[in-house]
């Protein structure tokens, strides 16, 4: 599968949402926007654990294995709330969240996944009198499941997806009635 979703479904989606933009694009460019879409969410929902390791966000475990390019569709998995997501299907919320990042990719093809080269940034400059000190993230401690400083975050994509993202805790999950 070359993207989530459906090219049709993504231009139902961005019309109900007022997206004029979607539409002046061709069909060839919106589907290279929902590769780089899926893209982004196959590796933007992927943690980098302390023993070095990769693990998914999502719960269960790829429909087709290793052959299986994308991390959608999957068995056994769960939403956040507990309940099955039919096994060997993709949920609205990863196909949803895949159009608002093609959205982005189909104005700006690259941008969800910038290059970055730690050591070529800039800390301090001045110019005349003007004097700016940038952040310096090499020292920066970065969020969970953020390793690149480069890698954009955007919360509407990341609120959309939640529902079928994983915890990964090691205490059970207390619910409040």
């Amino acid at each position: 599968m070359a993207y989530y979703g459906t090219l049709t479904d993504a231009g139902v989606y961005h019309d109900a949402r007022g997206n004029s933009a979607w539409t002046g694009y061709t069909p060839a460019q919106q589907e290279a926007a929902l590769t780089r879409g899926s893209d982004y969410v196959d590796q933007r929902y992927r943690e980098h654990l302390k023993s070095g390791r990769w693990v998914s966000m999502f719960s269960g475990t790829k429909t087709g294995g290793r052959s299986q390019d994308r991390e959608w569709p999957r068995d056994d998995a769960t939403d956040y709330e507990g309940l099955a997501i039919t096994d060997g299907t993709t949920p609205t919320e990863v196909e949803k969240a895949t159009y608002e990042a093609a959205l982005r990719e189909a104005a700006s093809p690259g941008s969800l996944s910038p290059d970055y080269t730690m050591t070529e940034q800039v800390t301090k400059e001045k110019v005349g009198p003007i004097e700016v000190q940038y952040s310096d993230t090499a020292k920066m401690s970065m969020p969970k499941g953020v390793e690149t400083p480069n890698r954009p975050i955007i919360p509407e994509i990341d609120e959309i997806i939640a529902p079928v993202l994983v915890a990964r805790y090691d205490y059970p999950a207390v619910r409040v009635v």
